[in-house]
């Protein structure tokens, strides 16, 4: 519609003007916007810029200490980055081996043999431990006898520390154990040198008086479990003279012990305990044997494989009768990792106990590549590895042992240090010169 002749019409043009000597600023930054720029590039930027590397230095990457002892092995990862480290030094103060591999270690299925014959003296409500930690496939073999009656093993699995739930105070409550879910796997026998007579049984008591019975046909034992352990008899192993005693290492020592701060443990030492080493005689009421076998039931309830006793005999008096003489053997084939532990105890108030055995050990080892990429370090206490930048590689040490027997010392320190890639680092101090030219265009 168009407007009619006497009609106003007004239109309106919105245009903002401003001055000629003002077009320089149109855009730019000014005032306080410009003030709180300069901060942020000048101070805030270059300052987090010159802490980041050093805590990346000092603190992300810095040199991690490990305590490792004879027959460890273990993968060294931890501090490292093949981004950040242009080489990975090893450092200890006794030899040991070490290998650089493309990719994570693959299990063999060759085994290491360890032969161990312990010999034990515990009095009345005390314990002695040996604990392993075991890899998938390996296996322990125990031939064990007692001179005295009422000598007692119980086989559990727990953690690095074995925790002892105060028994070394000797807790007197009193509650049922609880079986770990694999006890209907267990089978032992007893062999004896002249008859050979066999006396096979699946029964396990418990402290309130009840017994736990395996009413299945044992020939049919296969599962996939964590653990089986049964007990058979095998043939003969020969003898092997152990030099040293293990050392002796309670759970105040480990407090007190450098950190293990490791990515994933492959082999470590065999730990050993217990409260009848510096036993001392005190006195007690009747029922302190019963509520000593409570308590260590209950502590363990749960985690407990096999609890059993073994028949004395007067002709046990050394590791020479477990060749020839009436024993019990154990076999525990292993299809998890984790920690494994041989408890010792005796429940007789006149004699002091005396128990020998002979652990055999069958330890998987490493898959070792032959390639001529390979890098190892054999016998030695210094190894360095370059690391290529942006590759997954894993490092591997090994401290071993004097012609495959433990020797008694105390753990070494293995000193890991990333050496600094300098031309990642390098990034950090360019970047803060760049930021202070970056100003001048504000």
């Amino acid at each position: 519609m168009k407007p009619s002749s006497g009609e106003n019409v007004i239109y309106y043009n919105g245009i903002r003007y401003s001055s000629i000597n003002n077009l320089d600023k149109i855009g730019s930054m000014h005032g306080v916007k410009r003030v709180v720029v300069f901060c942020i590039m000048t101070t805030v930027l270059p300052a987090l810029l010159i802490i980041t590397p050093l805590y990346l230095r000092h603190v992300v990457f810095a040199d991690v200490p490990y305590a490792l002892t004879e027959s460890d092995v273990v993968e060294i990862k931890n501090g490292i980055s093949s981004i950040f480290c242009a080489a990975h030094s090893l450092q200890m103060n006794v030899t040991f081996n070490a290998i650089q591999l493309d990719k994570a270690p693959i299990i063999s299925d060759q085994r290491k043999h360890v032969r161990l014959r312990k010999t034990m003296s515990l009095p009345d409500d005390t314990l002695e431990y040996w604990g392993f930690y075991l890899l998938k496939g390996a296996t322990v073999n125990l031939k064990v006898c007692s001179r005295y009656d009422g000598a007692r093993i119980l086989v559990v699995r727990g953690e690095k520390n074995l925790r002892t739930c105060g028994l070394m105070e000797r807790n007197v409550s009193k509650f049922g154990a609880k079986m770990d879910r694999e006890y209907k796997q267990v089978k032992f026998t007893f062999e004896s040198a002249e008859g050979r007579e066999r006396y096979v049984s699946t029964k396990f008591p418990i402290i309130d008086g009840g017994e736990i019975t395996d009413d299945n046909d044992l020939q049919n034992i296969h599962n996939d479990s964590e653990t089986e352990l049964h007990l058979s008899v095998s043939d003969n192993i020969r003898k092997e003279e152990l030099q040293r005693e293990l050392l002796a290492d309670d759970d105040e020592e480990m407090i007190n012990r450098v950190k293990r701060d490791i990515g994933h443990l492959l082999d470590t030492k065999i730990e050993h305990g217990g409260n009848a080493i510096n036993f001392t005689d005190s006195s007690s009421d009747e029922s302190s044997a019963s509520s000593f076998e409570t308590s260590l039931l209950n502590c363990y309830n749960g985690q407990i494989l096999l609890t059993e006793a073994f028949p004395p005999s007067h002709l046990c008096t050394g590791i020479n009768y477990l060749e020839n003489g009436e024993r019990m053997e154990t076999i525990h084939s292993i299809v998890s990792d984790g920690y494994y532990y041989y408890i010792f105890y005796s429940d007789n108030d006149e004699e002091v106990n005396d128990i020998y055995g002979i652990f055999d050990i069958h330890k998987p080892t490493l898959l070792v590549p032959t390639n001529s990429e390979t890098k190892t370090c054999n016998n030695i206490t210094e190894c360095i590895f370059p690391m290529r930048f942006w590759r997954d590689e894993t490092v591997i040490v090994e401290v071993p042992m004097k012609e495959g027997i433990v020797y008694q010392q105390n753990d070494t320190i293995l000193i890991s240090t990333c050496q600094p890639r300098m031309s990642v680092y390098i990034i950090f101090p360019v970047a803060i010169m760049v930021l202070i030219l970056g100003c001048a265009f504000i």
